[in-house]
Order: structure tokens, then sequence, then C-alpha cells
């Protein structure tokens, strides 16, 4: 019998979307949400930082994001996923239980400017790649991995991403198995580090050694064909339990992805939609006597900061989200800074929060497999509820074409670029699929970031 890696290269091969026009809307709406995450970035201290530290490599074709310049292939997708995922504005899966788009798409994207490729080309492997990262989640055991301390982002990011790359680069079904060998040993990324400029560290180290081990894979670069299921390979030594009965080769479609509108840890985004709701019938931060937040078993393992003072803490704070929220009325991007986690009213009122987990949720009947239910007892002993199972933008609530722009919109003006420029690129973006050259299609970007690149780092 075969095994998993012959499967999975197999079907990252022969992988035909159900619905073709569905698996490119997917994709172009995941290209547009990524870049606009990661052009909120580019002044941001992690992408800064990191720029400072390791520049941009040597000039080539791929184009690093957050300065418009050109870059070599790897630099590129490491900087990009960096850059992509430093906000924690970008698309969440829940198979995955991580963050597909900040991996695949700096990899694909990289790579087909540095191979002149087209928009198209890079779409459908983005397909193929989302389709590995949900069948590896399932092979993996993703629950069990998650609870062990692994980010899903930085792992199987890697080797779904070396998958999406075998298949945009043409890899024979052996030169696919090796990538995937390969990258199956350069996978990485622990939890302890959310809350830190490391976790989209992990994104962009997941998107350069994808390309890596694909590109070693095309030059004849060989890895054990049967790594991903050896007994000492990938799901053994990331403490999956993996799926009793493996299906065959083909798996599930591509479907919708969960795309963000608060910039914040996911985990949070369900009762922060609660909590805005009762501020929007007329509850005030000054009525809060106390705060009682209960989600789903397993819905607090990322909310690791309950006492934040910064504002990538805030990011992973159940306790700030909500004050935040009550607070404002609003959880943006200039939310999530330190002066904002730090204001005095902030720091009162998250100490008012306490959150729990229950597989039964406390209001509103049968169990969701991702509730939130927040609330609120006010200083006059009135108690107010809401309960909220999927957050606005999630796949089963997807965000309209009005609400894909205004985030891009809000991203661009947050980041101090252009509006009439940033215009251009959305409309560059949403429509990759008609390009003939992705270095065409990157052309606007580049124009739109480097101008304030000199501004915010000297790379």
């Amino acid at each position: 019998m075969s095994g998993y890696t012959h499967d999975l290269a197999q079907q990252v091969h022969a992988w035909t979307p159900a619905d073709p026009e569905r698996a490119l809307e997917v994709a172009e709406l995941a290209v547009v949400d990524t870049l606009a995450s990661a052009i909120a970035a580019i002044g941001d201290d992690t992408v800064t930082t990191a720029l400072t530290a390791v520049g941009t490599g040597s000039a080539g074709a791929a184009t690093a994001w957050a300065t418009g310049q050109g870059s070599d292939v790897q630099q590129a997708a490491l900087l990009n996923g960096l850059t992509a995922h430093a906000l924690d504005y970008d698309d969440v899966d829940d198979a995955m239980i991580g963050h597909p788009s900040t991996v695949l798409l700096p990899a694909l994207l990289a790579v087909a400017e540095d191979r002149d490729l087209s928009g198209a080309a890079v779409l459908d492997a983005y397909g193929a790649g989302l389709l590995a990262c949900r069948d590896l989640a399932a092979e993996l055991g993703i629950v069990g991995h998650y609870a062990a301390g692994w980010h899903a982002t930085g792992t199987v990011g890697t080797v779904a991403a070396a998958a999406a790359l075998a298949r945009l680069l043409g890899l024979d079904q052996l030169g696919t198995q090796h990538a995937l060998g390969i990258a199956g040993s350069l996978a990485c990324g622990s939890r302890q580090n959310f809350g830190t400029m490391t976790k989209p560290l992990h994104a962009g180290v997941a998107a350069r050694n994808a390309v890596l081990a694909a590109t070693l894979a095309e030059g004849g670069f060989t890895a054990d064909p049967d790594q991903l299921e050896g007994p000492l390979g990938f799901v053994s030594l990331h403490h999956g339990t993996g799926r009793s009965v493996r299906e065959p080769a083909g798996g599930p479609d591509v479907t919708g992805l969960n795309v963000k509108l608060y910039p914040c840890c996911y985990y949070l985004h369900s009762a922060a939609d609660a909590a805005l709701d009762l501020r929007d019938q007329g509850l005030s931060a000054a009525q809060v006597e106390s705060v009682t937040v209960t989600v789903h078993p397993g819905g607090l393992a990322p909310l690791i900061h309950s006492r934040p003072t910064s504002g990538l803490q805030g990011k992973f704070s159940m306790e700030y989200a909500m004050a935040a929220a009550l607070l404002d009325g609003h959880l943006l991007l200039s939310s999530f800074t330190d002066e904002q986690v730090n204001r005095p009213e902030a720091q009162d009122l998250l100490r008012k929060v306490t959150k729990r987990t229950d597989p039964v949720p406390p209001v509103g009947g049968g169990a969701s497999g991702a509730y939130a239910v927040v609330e609120v007892t006010t200083t006059t002993g009135e108690v107010l509820r809401r309960r909220v199972d999927r957050a606005r933008g999630h796949a089963s609530r997807p965000v309209d074409e009005a609400g894909l722009r205004a985030k891009f919109d809000d991203c661009v003006a947050f980041a101090g670029l252009d509006p009439r420029r940033g215009g251009v690129v959305y409309e560059s973006l949403r429509h990759l699929r008609a390009a003939t050259s992705v270095r065409t299609a990157m052309h606007d970007l580049r124009e739109l970031t480097a101008a304030a690149a000199s501004t915010t780092v000297d790379a």
C-alpha cells in the first residue's frame, strides 16, 4: 500500500476543484486579505526590526512587500510571511487551527515573481495548498498537535506550502514526495512565543523553508519519500493523534476561509462580537461591575496573557479585548498599541474580566463547536448576556466585497499610504487571475509601499 506522503503528493497534482470558479474566488480573496494585512504592518516594530536585522537580501525579482524592493526569493518569502502575520490580522482556517494564507501566498508569490509565472497559476497552486493544509491537519490530529504547544501555521504551513509549490513548479510524483519530506524536517513553531515578535516569524520561516524544500527537490535533492508517516516522521514527532481511518487521496474540496475583522487572535472574535453588541445596545464601561466570558473547551488555549502590558500581548488577552471593546466600542488596528493596552482605564477594567470554558453554553440552548457567551453584571445588579457562535467574517458569515474593500482601505490608511494608489493595488490583486505575469501585477504594490519604506526603515 502507498503511504501518506505518496498519497498527499498524488493529491497535490491530481486535484481538480469541484467548483473552479469558487476555488479561484477563495484564492483571490485570500490574496487581497493577506496583502491588506501586510500593508498595515509595514511600519510595525516587528517588521522594521526584522528588516534592520536581516535586510531584504540580494536584489532579485521577488518583491519584499514592506519596502517595495526587489529581493531574492527565499528572503522575500521570509519577510513577507512575517509581515503578513505581524498584526495577526490575516485569515484563519478552522480545520488547520492556523493561518494558511500567510505561509502559502508569500511562498507562492515569491516563486511566481522569480519565475515570471501567471496569476492563475498561483491561484491554482494556492487551492492545492489550502487543501493540503486541511488534509495534513486531519492526518496529524490537529487538536492534539495544537494542545502539545505547536503552532500549526509554522508546522502544517511549511509542509502544505511545499506541496503548493510542487504543483506550481510541476514537480513529478517522487520529486513532490522529496519536497514534502524535506519540509517535514524543517517544520517548526512553538505557541509559547505567542504575543511576541517570534509568532509572526513562524509564518515567515515556514514560507522560506517551503521555498527551500521545493527548490531543493526540483534540483534533485532527496529526502525519505515516506517521511510524513514514518515512525520518526512528521506525524509521529508532532504529537498528533492521527485519524483512525485515512480517507482516500482527494479529500475535501476548497471552501471559504475566516476573514478577520479584528486585528487580534481569532479565538477572541466571537467574544468581541458579543461585547460590541452589548455596547451597541447601550452598555457603557462605567456601568460594568464584572464580566464573565464563557467559551467552548479549548477556546482559551492561545489566550495566554491575562495581564498584558504590550500591544502584542493584548492580541492574546481575553481580558484586554473585553476591556477595549467595552471602553471604545471597537477593536481597530490602533487598539493594539502599547499605549492603548497600558492606559489606566483599560488596565482597571480588564481586572474585572473572568474567563472560563464549558462544553455547555450558559445561555441559548444546545452546545456549539465554537461559541462565546459574554455576561456583564452592572453596578445596579442587572445581568446582560450575549452569545455568538460564529464571528462576523467567518466562512459561514462571509465578508462581502464592500467589507473586504473597507478592510483593505483601512489597512492602507493605517500605514499612512496613498489611498488612490491603494485602490489601484486592490483592483490588481482582486483580478489576479487575469494577470499573465505576477511581476506585472505586483508592480502597483511596489510603488505603493516603496514610498513609505524610506521613512520606516533603512533596509
